[in-house]
C-alpha cells in the first residue's frame, strides 16, 4: 500500500507525550455555489454590502444533501490511502436530522468501519478542536491507536433569509482528519480552551421556534475579538513561540471583520493566514477542517511548519491548538518504522 506522505502531521499533546499524526485528510463541498449577489438581491442590500462586512464572496449551499452525506464524502477521502479500521469515529454537527444513532455510527456503517467507539460531539463552531481534544483523552486512557474525527455542517437549512445578521455568513460543508497516536516523552504542542455559559444564548439553532439559527450578532462579535486574542497569545506563551517564529495560522472562518479585529494586536502577517471564507463562508465546525485539507493539498503546509489552530463559537466557547506539521519525507526514521509499520509501499 502507498502511503501518501504529504497529508502528515504531529501533535503532541500534555507532559505525557502522546502524538497524534495526521496520516489522511478530506473535505468536501457541496456543488452549488451561491454568490453575494443572489442574496443581496433576496435581502435588499446594496452589491458589495457582503463582501465589505464579511470578506465572503460565495459559499456552497447543499441541495437534497444531509450533513451525513456530507460527512460520508469527506470521510471517505480522509480514509482512501489506509486499509485498517480506525479504533475511534468521533463525528461533530450541529445539523444533524436524528437524535440517534449517532452521525459518527451511520458514517462508521456506511464506510464499512468497525470501530471500538463511535460517538458526537456537539459545541457548535468551535466542535472541531473540542472534539479533536476530547478524543484525545478517550485515546489515551483506553489505549487505542488510531481515530478518524469529522465535522460537517448544512447550515443553509437553518437559515432565516429575511434576518440578513446571519443569511449571509453561512455555508456548507465538511472535512475530516484521520490520525493515529505514537508515544513520546516529547511535548510540543499547546492548548487553551473554555465556555462561557453566561453567553449561552447569544447564538442558538432553535427548534422550537423554526429551526432557524439566531445570533446576537453584536455580542458574538465582542466574544470572539476579547477572547481569540487572550487565547493565541497565551498559547504560544506556552508554547514558547513568537508570533514570528509562527509559520500559518488557521482561524475558524468565520468573519473577515472578526479576524482583522482580533488580528490589530497580534499583527500575523497577512501571508501566514490560511483562510477561504472568501469561497466557502461560515461552515462551522467544518470551516477548520475544511481549510487544514486545502492547505495541505494545496502543498502550503511544510515539513517542521508551527501552525496554529483557533476558534469560537456557540456555548459561548473558544479553543486554540499549536501543532507541528510533518510532511513525513523523512522515512527512516524511528518514529515513521513504529507508527507505519507492517505497511509497505
Amino acid at each position: 500500500m502507498k502511503i501518501t506522505w504529504h497529508r502528515v502531521a504531529n501533535i503532541i499533546f500534555g507532559k505525557e507525550g502522546i502524538i497524534l499524526r495526521v496520516i489522511g485528510t478530506g473535505s468536501y463541498l457541496p456543488k452549488k455555489i451561491v454568490k453575494n449577489a443572489e442574496l443581496e438581491d433576496k435581502l435588499g442590500l446594496e452589491k458589495g454590502w457582503i463582501e465589505q462586512r464579511t470578506g465572503i464572496k460565495e459559499r456552497h449551499f447543499a441541495i437534497n444533501e444531509t450533513p451525513l452525506d456530507l460527512a460520508l464524502k469527506a470521510a471517505e477521502e480522509a480514509l482512501k490511502d489506509y486499509d485498517k479500521s480506525p479504533q475511534i469515529v468521533v463525528a461533530h454537527s450541529s445539523t444533524i436530522e436524528q437524535g440517534f444513532p449517532s452521525m459518527a455510527s451511520m458514517v462508521s456503517k456506511g464506510l464499512g468501519l468497525n470501530p471500538v467507539l463511535a460517538y458526537d460531539v456537539v459545541s457548535g463552531c468551535t466542535g472541531f478542536l473540542h472534539t479533536l481534544i476530547s478524543s484525545v483523552s478517550v485515546m489515551k486512557n483506553l489505549k487505542l491507536d488510531s481515530m478518524l474525527i469529522i465535522a460537517a455542517e448544512v447550515l443553509s437549512s437553518h437559515i432565516d433569509f429575511t434576518d440578513r445578521d446571519t443569511a449571509i455568513l453561512f455555508g456548507d460543508g465538511a472535512g475530516a482528519l484521520l490520525v493515529e497516536r505514537v508515544p513520546s516523552d516529547e511535548v510540543i504542542l499547546a492548548s487553551d480552551f473554555g465556555t462561557d455559559v453566561k453567553k449561552a444564548g447569544d447564538l442558538i439553532i432553535d427548534n422550537l421556534t423554526g429551526n432557524v439559527i439566531k445570533m446576537n450578532g453584536r455580542e458574538i462579535f465582542r466574544f470572539a475579538v476579547r477572547t481569540l486574542g487572550k487565547s493565541i497569545l497565551k498559547v504560544l506563551k506556552a508554547g514558547n513561540i513568537s508570533i514570528e517564529e509562527l509559520d500559518y495560522f488557521i482561524p475558524h472562518q468565520s468573519n473577515a471583520r472578526i479576524l482583522a479585529s482580533v488580528n490589530r494586536e497580534l499583527k500575523i502577517p497577512e501571508e501566514k493566514i490560511i483562510s477561504y471564507i472568501d469561497s466557502y463562508g461560515n461552515t462551522a465546525s467544518a470551516s477548520i477542517p475544511i481549510a487544514i485539507d486545502k492547505a495541505a493539498k494545496e502543498g502550503v503546509l511544510k515539513d517542521g511548519n508551527k501552525v496554529l489552530l483557533s476558534g469560537y463559537g456557540a456555548g459561548l466557547s473558544w479553543s486554540t491548538l499549536l501543532i507541528e506539521w510533518r510532511t513525513g519525507e523523512e522515512e527512516a526514521s524511528c518514529i515513521l518504522e513504529s507508527v507505519f509499520q507492517g505497511y509497505s509501499e
